[in-house]
């Protein structure tokens, strides 16, 4: 007598609905499997990153030192400065070229929207006209002309140093220099060469006043640190 088995009392569409399903299922635990990789793998090196900015390339640290010993005058430029300062902005410099790309690239595999995962920082003068737009193209050299011609030195150093802890927290951030009212900002977009003339500060949705809220509160924390 045949022995049957649990399939030859089904029909063909039960079986390749079955077989659909169990591959559909595959899919998606492989999914989770890598989201969850993908989010460690994130968390991993955002963790060092804020440690390492912190200890080694902290932008208050950085621009006392320009104003106290570096700089030549007060033109707020990389030319200004004396030789050894030169080396220090390059080397911090260096670091944010090479590490806010891979953040932003990281976090990408964390979110819906895969696609956007390049960061653009933006250079706007007291009317949102953007004056100049950095990309990872630009390199070190991209700051250092930006700050050039803008006077913006210190700026671009204090900007970097807050840009990690906005971009984790998905926070929208504006840092505008009072002496000359320019706004340094940061959009995380599809391409590098989509951009606007004008990027005009929008009305904060929810989520973005909650992010914001979470940046505020992670630095009252850190400030408590040191304080200790």
């Amino acid at each position: 007598m045949r022995n049957l088995s649990i399939f030859d009392n089904l029909s063909l569409t039960t079986v390749i609905i079955i077989a659909v399903v169990f591959i559909v299922v595959v899919i998606v635990l492989a999914l989770l499997i890598n989201s969850g990789k993908y989010a460690a793998r994130y968390k991993n090196f955002y963790r060092k990153m804020d440690k390492t900015i912190n200890k080694k390339f902290n932008s208050n640290i950085l621009n006392e030192n320009i104003v106290n010993q570096y700089a030549k005058d007060q033109t707020n430029t990389f030319k200004s400065l004396k030789g050894k300062g030169k080396s220090k902005v390059k080397k911090y410099f260096e670091y944010y070229v090479k590490n806010l790309p891979e953040l932003v690239m990281l976090k990408s595999f964390t979110t819906s929207d895969k696609n956007k995962n390049q960061i653009t920082i933006l250079l706007l003068d007291e009317y949102d006209k953007v004056l100049y737009t950095w990309h990872k193209g630009r390199k070190v050299k991209g700051f250092i002309k930006a700050s050039d011609k803008y006077q913006m030195l210190t700026s671009f150093i204090g900007f970097l140093y807050e840009l990690p802890l906005n971009i984790h927290e998905g926070a929208p951030y504006r840092f505008t220099n009072h002496d000359n009212e320019y706004v340094l900002t940061y959009k995380i977009v599809k391409s590098v060469k989509q951009h606007k003339r004008k990027e005009k500060e929008h009305k904060l949705s929810k989520k973005e006043l909650k992010a914001q809220a979470r940046v505020e509160k992670t630095k009252e924390k850190k400030a408590k640190k040191k304080r200790r």
